[in-house]
Formats: C-alpha cells, structure tokens, sequence
C-alpha cells in the first residue's frame, strides 16, 4: 500500500512538473533574455532537488502544488497583455500535450507500466481542467488564485484599461 501511496503522489508531482513547465517555456520563449524558475512545493529552495535546465531553474520535491516565475523580472521589460495571458495558459497547454502524448503512449504499453502511464495521463488531464476553472486554491494547495481566475481577472483589467482609453 505504501508503494501505491508513492506511486499516486510521484505521479501527481510529475503532473504538476509537466504544468509548470508550460509556464516556464512561455516566459523564456517570449525574450531572449529571461529565466525562469519552478518550485513544487513551498517557495524555499532548501532541501530540494536543483535541475537547471538552460534558462530554467527547477526546484524538486514531491509535491501537491507548484508554481513558476520570472527568476530576473527586474531586468526584463514590464510584460504586455499577450505575454501575461501566454504565460498563464502555458501551463494548461503543457498539461493537455502531457495528457496527449501519456495517453497515446499508454496504446503500446501493457501490465503495471501501462496503468502507471494512463493514469498520469489522466492526472495531466485534471489539472489542466481544474487550473483553467476560476477559483482561489485551498492553503494546503498554495492558497494563490488558479491560473483560469488570473486569465479572467487579466481580461476584466485589460477591458477596463480599453474602456478607459477610448
């Protein structure tokens, strides 16, 4: 049972690592100059798996939430409206690829290996739905807002800038 329990939370983890990734790609896809990092778990950097992977920087654990940032914003221009709403479904995007590509694998994958595969594949898929769902995640999941109610609230912003302008 143990190993399960494992098993269910790498998956998770590996879930959320995919999702972040989407985020870190669209921040440093968009200047040649930006970084990014990604954190599962706490913000802390202590006691965790380091990866750097060129311009992004991961900090591993096993965790139940996650998120991504600019590593050097100070020394980037402030982002558009396009940048910010490329970096917010960024993550989806990875998520809905990641269930894509897991669930086509797990086609010409048998036994054990085989279910561990669909099954992260459908851990892909919820996260990419729940992410894009508005709402503000309980404290044991972070506590920030989803990445959907940041979409919404950049477009509610963007509308009233564009109403006040013209």
């Amino acid at each position: 049972m143990l190993f399960e329990v494992l098993t269910v939370l790498l998956m998770i983890t590996t879930a959320l690592f995919i999702h972040e990734m989407g985020h870190a790609i669209a921040t440093i896809s968009q200047n040649k100059k930006a970084k990014a990092e990604i954190f599962l778990g706490s913000s802390s950097k202590e006691k965790k798996l380091k990866l750097n992977l060129g311009r992004i920087t991961c900090y591993l654990t096993i965790a139940l939430s996650g998120f991504c940032q600019p590593s050097n914003r100070e020394e980037l221009p402030p982002n558009t409206f396009k940048q910010r709403l490329i970096f917010l479904v960024g993550g989806p995007i990875a998520s809905l690829f990641g269930f894509a590509a897991l669930y086509f694998a797990s086609h010409f994958l048998s036994g054990a290996t085989g279910t561990i595969i669909i099954n992260l594949a459908g851990a892909n898929f919820f996260i990419c739905a729940t992410s894009l769902i508005p709402f503000t995640y309980p404290p044991f999941l972070g506590g920030g807002p989803s990445d959907g109610l940041q979409i919404l609230n950049l477009i509610k912003e963007n509308r009233k800038q564009s109403k006040a302008v013209s």
